[in-house]
């Protein structure tokens, strides 16, 4: 009489294990999908020793852009006669707000000041004052979506101040086309200053 083998039950506390083990392993390899259109490099954190500082700047020098929270934009700057203006912009006209704010190809009392700075590799050349900025100020409720197209629009505004630079300055060539020290030296003559840190003079709306 042939003998029967007994076969050994499944470890049930081995199988929760394999299952939690095959969890972790799909969550860490399963790619997760990323926001495009942003590519510019955040500011690294400062030091815990180093106290936050408050830098003054000229009124003219900063475009104070504030996106509420039904997504509309509004610019907030003073006249020529110092009076402070609320522009509501629409997002297809922001880009050349941008422009006109980052070049002040008129030279207007309003937006930033001219100076003549030495660029590196070009020599003097007039172009605004290096202490400018562009400051955001988005409210809780603003929609992550017109978050990012603010900050797409004054990406392509950088884009066109500085291809036009380089073509003006470089013999016709894009600015994709420079070499990385032309590059620099555009970028020295129209640096990108986004700054999303809350002015306590911005207007709300």
């Amino acid at each position: 009489m042939a003998l029967k083998r007994k076969t050994p039950g499944i470890n049930g506390s081995s199988s929760a294990d394999i299952a939690f083990m095959l969890l972790i392993f799909f969550l860490i390899t399963t790619s997760m999908d990323t926001d495009k259109g942003l590519k510019r490099r955040l500011p690294p954190m400062a030091p815990k020793q180093q106290k936050q500082q408050e830098i003054e700047i000229n009124d003219r020098n900063i475009m104070r852009l504030l996106v509420n929270r039904a997504d509309e934009i509004v610019i907030s700057r003073k006249d020529a006669s110092g009076v402070d203006q609320l522009i509501p912009v629409k997002l297809d006209e922001l880009k050349d707000y941008a422009v006109e704010f980052i070049t002040n190809p008129e030279n207007k009392p309003f937006l930033p000041e001219l100076e003549r700075r030495e660029i590196e590799g070009l020599g003097e050349r007039t172009v605004i004052t290096s202490g400018y900025a562009i400051s955001i100020k988005n409210e809780v409720e603003t929609s992550y979506q017109q978050y990012v197209n603010v900050q797409n629009e004054l990406i392509k505004a950088y884009n066109e101040v500085w291809d036009a630079f380089a073509k003006k300055e470089f013999g016709g060539k894009t600015f994709e086309a420079l070499s990385p020290s032309e590059k620099k030296s555009v970028q020295d003559a129209y640096p990108m200053h986004i700054s999303e840190m809350a002015l306590s003079n911005l207007a709300k709306k």
